[in-house]
């Protein structure tokens, strides 16, 4: 039964993605989390627990749960972490915040979890340049260094209270990007303001 789940390849799982295997999900989920197999992360959403870490008390990072979570809703290809929770993936946030910022291609409001609020942001997934990235519920997708620098200097007071975290973050990153990428990313999504903005703050640092 762990096994068929561990199957579907998905690190967040809602009942009605396992109608398949299950008749009654509802009922199988709460056994499974009562088991220490599903984790219930918010309503209508279960992480499935590592299998290394069953048995203990495990907490996920907030990352992995966006991420998941923006996963079962929009697919792999349809959900990217972003902005502040990008930046803690590429090291220039070295402690963790209760937050995660994640795009996707939807409106939606935040959701707010016992592991961290998950802030949603509409984008085209397909134009942000993005690259590969493992967290412990799986493998999915992450703004890039550039992007990423570009859109925590567009927005750095999107997340409430943690601005100064987002101009550090922005501004750490921009040390290690690729100042020809920054341009072209700039030139394509209308980010020259924020372009200019980081440049700014670098030169002041």
């Amino acid at each position: 039964m762990r096994k068929t789940l561990a199957s579907l390849r998905q690190g967040v799982l809602r009942p009605q993605d396992v109608i398949s295997i299950y008749t009654q999900p509802h009922v199988q989920f709460r056994r499974l989390e009562k088991d220490g197999v599903l984790l219930k992360i918010a309503h209508g959403y279960y992480a499935l627990i590592p299998e290394a870490s069953r048995g203990s008390r495990w907490r996920p990072e907030v990352e992995s749960l966006a991420l998941g979570i923006g996963q079962a809703d929009y697919g792999v290809n349809g959900a990217v972490l972003m902005h502040l929770s990008a930046a803690r993936l590429q090291g220039a946030i070295p402690r963790a915040i209760a937050v995660a910022v994640v795009a996707i291609p939807k409106q939606r409001p935040m959701l707010q979890t016992p592991y961290g609020r998950i802030v949603f942001v509409q984008r085209d997934t397909a134009r942000l340049k993005r690259m590969k990235v493992k967290t412990e519920l799986g493998e999915g997708w992450s703004t890039n260094k550039e992007q990423t620098t570009l859109d925590l200097a567009r927005r750095p007071d999107l997340v409430e209270g943690m601005s100064s975290v987002a101009h550090e973050a922005a501004r750490t990153l921009y040390f290690l990007s690729d100042k020809n990428k920054l341009d072209l990313i700039a030139n394509d999504q209308r980010l020259k303001s924020a372009l200019g903005r980081v440049t700014q703050w670098a030169q002041n640092a």
